[in-house]
Protein backbone atom coordinates (compact mmCIF):
# COMPACT_ATOMS: atom_id res chain seq x y z
CA UNK A 1 0.00 0.00 0.00
CA UNK A 2 0.82 3.41 -0.86
CA UNK A 3 0.61 6.73 0.66
CA UNK A 4 -1.47 9.03 -1.73
CA UNK A 5 -2.16 12.49 -1.95
CA UNK A 6 -5.81 13.96 -3.27
CA UNK A 7 -6.92 16.95 -4.30
CA UNK A 8 -10.26 17.18 -5.34
CA UNK A 9 -13.30 16.19 -3.22
CA UNK A 10 -16.36 17.23 -4.86
CA UNK A 11 -19.17 15.05 -6.33
CA UNK A 12 -16.23 12.63 -7.76
CA UNK A 13 -13.49 12.83 -5.69
CA UNK A 14 -14.67 12.27 -2.26
CA UNK A 15 -16.10 8.43 -2.58
CA UNK A 16 -12.98 7.69 -4.49
CA UNK A 17 -10.92 9.09 -1.71
CA UNK A 18 -13.06 6.98 0.12
CA UNK A 19 -12.01 3.72 -1.95
CA UNK A 20 -8.07 4.63 -1.21
CA UNK A 21 -8.58 4.58 2.63
CA UNK A 22 -10.74 1.32 2.57
CA UNK A 23 -7.90 -0.12 0.45
CA UNK A 24 -5.56 0.22 2.79
CA UNK A 25 -3.42 3.21 1.38
CA UNK A 26 -2.29 5.70 3.75
CA UNK A 27 -3.97 9.21 2.33
CA UNK A 28 -3.36 13.02 2.33
CA UNK A 29 -6.16 15.17 1.19
CA UNK A 30 -6.68 18.97 -0.26
CA UNK A 31 -9.62 20.60 -0.67
CA UNK A 32 -10.31 24.37 -1.57
CA UNK A 33 -12.97 24.29 1.35
CA UNK A 34 -11.53 22.41 4.66
CA UNK A 35 -15.42 21.52 5.64
CA UNK A 36 -15.16 19.42 2.71
CA UNK A 37 -12.35 17.15 3.77
CA UNK A 38 -13.65 16.36 7.68
CA UNK A 39 -15.36 13.22 6.19
CA UNK A 40 -12.05 11.65 5.34
CA UNK A 41 -10.27 13.14 8.34
CA UNK A 42 -12.52 11.35 10.40
CA UNK A 43 -12.03 7.94 8.77
CA UNK A 44 -8.09 8.68 8.83
CA UNK A 45 -6.72 10.89 6.18
CA UNK A 46 -4.79 13.92 6.93
CA UNK A 47 -5.73 17.10 5.89
CA UNK A 48 -2.81 19.06 4.23
CA UNK A 49 -2.61 22.83 3.65
CA UNK A 50 -2.22 23.13 -0.06
CA UNK A 51 -0.86 21.13 -3.36
CA UNK A 52 2.18 20.83 -2.55
CA UNK A 53 2.06 19.87 1.43
CA UNK A 54 0.29 17.18 -0.36
CA UNK A 55 2.85 16.26 -3.38
CA UNK A 56 5.34 16.56 -0.65
CA UNK A 57 3.76 13.68 1.42
CA UNK A 58 2.62 11.33 -0.81
CA UNK A 59 4.14 9.01 -3.86
CA UNK A 60 1.20 8.92 -5.54
CA UNK A 61 -1.31 12.30 -6.34
CA UNK A 62 -4.55 11.92 -7.49
CA UNK A 63 -6.18 14.82 -8.47
CA UNK A 64 -9.89 15.50 -10.02
CA UNK A 65 -11.00 18.93 -10.06
CA UNK A 66 -13.33 21.24 -12.13
CA UNK A 67 -11.90 22.39 -15.56
CA UNK A 68 -8.41 23.29 -17.27
CA UNK A 69 -8.25 26.17 -15.11
CA UNK A 70 -8.53 24.75 -11.95
CA UNK A 71 -5.83 22.31 -12.64
CA UNK A 72 -3.68 24.49 -13.65
CA UNK A 73 -3.80 26.23 -10.22
CA UNK A 74 -3.71 23.13 -8.09
CA UNK A 75 -0.59 22.01 -10.06
CA UNK A 76 1.13 25.01 -11.27
CA UNK A 77 0.05 27.75 -9.26
CA UNK A 78 1.22 29.16 -5.74
CA UNK A 79 1.52 26.48 -3.14
CA UNK A 80 1.13 24.02 -6.43
CA UNK A 81 2.18 20.17 -6.93
CA UNK A 82 4.76 21.40 -8.75
CA UNK A 83 6.48 23.18 -5.58
CA UNK A 84 6.14 19.80 -4.14
CA UNK A 85 7.31 17.94 -6.99
CA UNK A 86 10.39 15.09 -6.96
CA UNK A 87 11.76 12.30 -8.53
CA UNK A 88 10.22 9.03 -7.77
CA UNK A 89 6.54 10.96 -7.69
CA UNK A 90 3.56 10.32 -10.23
CA UNK A 91 0.54 12.90 -10.69
CA UNK A 92 -2.52 10.81 -11.38
CA UNK A 93 -4.80 13.65 -13.36
CA UNK A 94 -8.59 12.48 -13.51
CA UNK A 95 -10.25 15.98 -14.59
CA UNK A 96 -11.47 15.84 -18.20
CA UNK A 97 -9.16 18.54 -19.50
CA UNK A 98 -7.89 19.52 -22.92
CA UNK A 99 -4.36 17.52 -24.01
CA UNK A 100 -2.41 20.24 -24.35
CA UNK A 101 -3.15 21.01 -20.76
CA UNK A 102 -1.89 17.99 -19.56
CA UNK A 103 1.31 18.24 -21.36
CA UNK A 104 1.99 21.84 -20.43
CA UNK A 105 1.65 20.45 -16.76
CA UNK A 106 3.74 17.46 -17.58
CA UNK A 107 6.41 19.65 -19.33
CA UNK A 108 6.75 21.56 -15.86
CA UNK A 109 6.44 18.40 -13.61
CA UNK A 110 9.00 16.50 -15.63
CA UNK A 111 11.54 19.38 -15.24
CA UNK A 112 11.62 18.55 -11.70
CA UNK A 113 11.59 14.36 -11.92
CA UNK A 114 8.23 13.92 -11.52
CA UNK A 115 6.23 11.61 -14.04
CA UNK A 116 2.14 12.44 -14.87
CA UNK A 117 -0.60 10.00 -16.17
CA UNK A 118 -3.78 11.78 -17.54
CA UNK A 119 -6.37 8.99 -16.53
CA UNK A 120 -10.14 10.43 -16.78
CA UNK A 121 -12.92 8.47 -15.44
CA UNK A 122 -16.09 7.82 -17.16
CA UNK A 123 -19.26 6.17 -14.78
CA UNK A 124 -20.51 9.53 -13.01
CA UNK A 125 -21.75 9.61 -9.22
CA UNK A 126 -23.00 6.17 -9.36
CA UNK A 127 -19.51 4.82 -10.53
CA UNK A 128 -17.60 6.76 -8.54
CA UNK A 129 -19.70 5.08 -5.29
CA UNK A 130 -19.54 1.91 -6.55
CA UNK A 131 -15.83 1.60 -7.64
CA UNK A 132 -17.07 0.72 -11.06
CA UNK A 133 -15.31 3.52 -12.91
CA UNK A 134 -13.83 3.38 -16.93
CA UNK A 135 -9.83 4.68 -16.34
CA UNK A 136 -8.55 5.75 -19.79
CA UNK A 137 -4.84 6.21 -18.74
CA UNK A 138 -2.61 8.36 -21.25
CA UNK A 139 1.35 8.10 -20.23
CA UNK A 140 3.95 5.49 -20.27
CA UNK A 141 3.13 1.92 -19.80
CA UNK A 142 5.72 1.79 -16.55
CA UNK A 143 4.21 4.94 -14.91
CA UNK A 144 0.29 2.94 -15.38
CA UNK A 145 1.36 -0.01 -14.25
CA UNK A 146 3.29 1.54 -11.38
CA UNK A 147 0.11 3.07 -10.51
CA UNK A 148 -2.58 0.19 -11.10
CA UNK A 149 -2.78 -0.73 -7.23
CA UNK A 150 -4.01 2.94 -7.08
CA UNK A 151 -6.65 2.45 -10.00
CA UNK A 152 -7.93 -0.50 -8.72
CA UNK A 153 -9.04 0.98 -5.93
CA UNK A 154 -11.27 3.51 -8.32
CA UNK A 155 -12.68 1.54 -10.81
CA UNK A 156 -12.68 -2.15 -12.67
CA UNK A 157 -12.14 -0.94 -15.92
CA UNK A 158 -8.59 0.40 -16.48
CA UNK A 159 -7.27 1.39 -20.37
CA UNK A 160 -3.85 2.23 -21.24
CA UNK A 161 -5.00 3.94 -24.00
CA UNK A 162 -1.35 5.71 -25.14
CA UNK A 163 1.19 7.94 -24.43
CA UNK A 164 0.13 11.40 -22.75
CA UNK A 165 -2.53 13.24 -23.37
CA UNK A 166 -4.18 10.12 -25.00
CA UNK A 167 -6.58 9.85 -21.97
CA UNK A 168 -8.35 12.98 -22.81
CA UNK A 169 -8.18 12.56 -26.44
CA UNK A 170 -10.25 9.70 -25.82
CA UNK A 171 -12.45 10.82 -22.96
CA UNK A 172 -13.47 13.97 -25.05
CA UNK A 173 -14.05 12.08 -28.08
CA UNK A 174 -16.64 9.94 -25.53
CA UNK A 175 -18.31 12.93 -24.66
CA UNK A 176 -18.84 14.71 -27.24
CA UNK A 177 -20.64 11.50 -28.87
CA UNK A 178 -22.31 10.89 -25.41
CA UNK A 179 -23.84 14.45 -25.49
CA UNK A 180 -24.80 14.25 -29.53
CA UNK A 181 -26.65 11.03 -28.57
CA UNK A 182 -28.45 12.80 -25.35
CA UNK A 183 -29.58 15.65 -28.00
CA UNK A 184 -30.86 13.06 -30.40
CA UNK A 185 -32.48 11.96 -27.86
CA UNK A 186 -34.33 14.92 -26.43
CA UNK A 187 -35.80 15.47 -30.12
CA UNK A 188 -36.97 12.50 -30.77
CA UNK A 189 -39.26 12.37 -27.76
CA UNK A 190 -40.22 16.17 -28.62
CA UNK A 191 -41.29 14.62 -32.19
CA UNK A 192 -42.78 11.71 -30.79
CA UNK A 193 -45.03 13.85 -27.94
CA UNK A 194 -45.84 16.19 -31.32
CA UNK A 195 -47.20 12.99 -33.38
CA UNK A 196 -49.64 12.37 -30.00
CA UNK A 197 -47.49 8.57 -29.42
CA UNK A 198 -47.23 7.31 -26.12
CA UNK A 199 -44.20 7.95 -24.61
CA UNK A 200 -43.69 4.83 -22.27
CA UNK A 201 -44.68 2.55 -24.85
CA UNK A 202 -42.10 4.46 -27.24
CA UNK A 203 -39.07 4.13 -24.78
CA UNK A 204 -39.81 0.11 -24.32
CA UNK A 205 -39.84 -0.27 -28.49
CA UNK A 206 -36.55 1.68 -28.36
CA UNK A 207 -34.92 -0.27 -25.44
CA UNK A 208 -34.86 -3.71 -27.69
CA UNK A 209 -34.45 -1.96 -31.32
CA UNK A 210 -31.63 -0.04 -33.42
CA UNK A 211 -32.28 3.19 -31.64
CA UNK A 212 -31.32 1.86 -27.98
CA UNK A 213 -27.44 3.20 -26.15
CA UNK A 214 -26.20 3.43 -22.70
CA UNK A 215 -27.45 6.73 -22.94
CA UNK A 216 -30.81 5.75 -23.49
CA UNK A 217 -31.35 3.52 -20.81
CA UNK A 218 -29.18 5.33 -18.59
CA UNK A 219 -31.02 8.58 -19.27
CA UNK A 220 -34.76 8.33 -21.08
CA UNK A 221 -36.54 6.99 -18.72
CA UNK A 222 -35.20 8.06 -15.35
CA UNK A 223 -34.45 11.19 -16.47
CA UNK A 224 -36.51 12.35 -19.68
CA UNK A 225 -39.97 10.27 -19.07
CA UNK A 226 -39.75 10.94 -15.01
CA UNK A 227 -39.23 14.42 -15.90
CA UNK A 228 -36.51 14.94 -13.14
CA UNK A 229 -33.10 16.55 -13.31
CA UNK A 230 -31.07 15.87 -10.48
CA UNK A 231 -27.52 16.00 -11.99
CA UNK A 232 -25.62 13.15 -12.20
CA UNK A 233 -23.60 15.13 -14.22
CA UNK A 234 -24.59 18.72 -15.36
CA UNK A 235 -25.13 20.32 -18.48
CA UNK A 236 -22.32 22.95 -17.93
CA UNK A 237 -19.86 20.24 -17.79
CA UNK A 238 -21.39 18.62 -20.64
CA UNK A 239 -21.29 21.69 -22.55
CA UNK A 240 -17.39 22.20 -21.61
CA UNK A 241 -16.50 18.81 -22.38
CA UNK A 242 -17.91 18.87 -26.32
CA UNK A 243 -16.28 22.33 -26.49
CA UNK A 244 -12.87 20.90 -25.58
CA UNK A 245 -13.49 18.21 -27.98
CA UNK A 246 -14.87 20.97 -30.77
CA UNK A 247 -11.02 22.94 -30.19
CA UNK A 248 -9.67 20.18 -30.72
CA UNK A 249 -11.16 19.18 -33.41
CA UNK A 250 -10.76 22.83 -34.78
CA UNK A 251 -6.91 22.44 -34.41
CA UNK A 252 -6.90 19.17 -36.02
CA UNK A 253 -9.07 20.89 -39.07
CA UNK A 254 -11.63 17.91 -38.52
CA UNK A 255 -15.24 18.86 -39.64
CA UNK A 256 -17.73 18.23 -36.69
CA UNK A 257 -21.36 19.71 -37.42
CA UNK A 258 -23.39 17.35 -35.47
CA UNK A 259 -21.11 17.53 -32.18
CA UNK A 260 -21.18 21.75 -32.96
CA UNK A 261 -24.87 21.62 -33.15
CA UNK A 262 -25.22 19.71 -29.67
CA UNK A 263 -23.26 22.67 -28.52
CA UNK A 264 -25.57 25.28 -29.38
CA UNK A 265 -27.95 22.48 -28.16
CA UNK A 266 -26.34 22.80 -24.34
CA UNK A 267 -25.38 26.43 -24.98
CA UNK A 268 -29.28 26.72 -24.98
CA UNK A 269 -29.55 24.57 -21.62
CA UNK A 270 -27.34 27.17 -20.06
CA UNK A 271 -29.34 30.00 -21.16
CA UNK A 272 -32.82 28.67 -20.01
CA UNK A 273 -31.25 28.29 -16.55
CA UNK A 274 -30.45 24.17 -16.66
CA UNK A 275 -26.44 24.66 -16.00
CA UNK A 276 -26.71 22.76 -12.79
CA UNK A 277 -29.39 20.43 -14.05
CA UNK A 278 -28.25 16.32 -15.63
CA UNK A 279 -27.51 17.20 -19.28
CA UNK A 280 -30.73 15.09 -20.15
CA UNK A 281 -32.16 18.71 -19.62
CA UNK A 282 -30.95 19.21 -23.15
CA UNK A 283 -34.53 17.10 -23.66
CA UNK A 284 -35.95 19.92 -21.97
CA UNK A 285 -34.70 22.43 -24.87
CA UNK A 286 -36.37 20.33 -27.37
CA UNK A 287 -39.47 20.27 -26.20
CA UNK A 288 -39.76 23.89 -25.49
CA UNK A 289 -38.36 24.54 -29.25
CA UNK A 290 -41.12 22.60 -30.32
CA UNK A 291 -43.92 24.73 -28.17
CA UNK A 292 -44.82 21.53 -26.40
CA UNK A 293 -45.53 21.42 -22.25
CA UNK A 294 -44.49 18.34 -19.87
Amino acid sequence: MSTVGFIGLGTMGRPMARHLLAAGHSLVVYARRPEAAAELVAAGARQAASPAEVTRAAEFVVTIVTADAQVLEVTLGPAGVVEGAAAGKLLIEMSTIGPDTVRQVAARLNDAGMAMLDAPVSGGPWGAEAATLAIMAGGSQADFERARPVLEALGDKLFHVGPLGAGQTIKLVNQMMAGGIMTLIGEGFALAQAAGADLETMADVVAVSSGNSSMFEARARKFVLADQYQAGFTTELMRKDVGLALEMARALKVPMPVAAAAFQQYTAAMNHGFAGEDFAAVAKVCRQSAGLKG
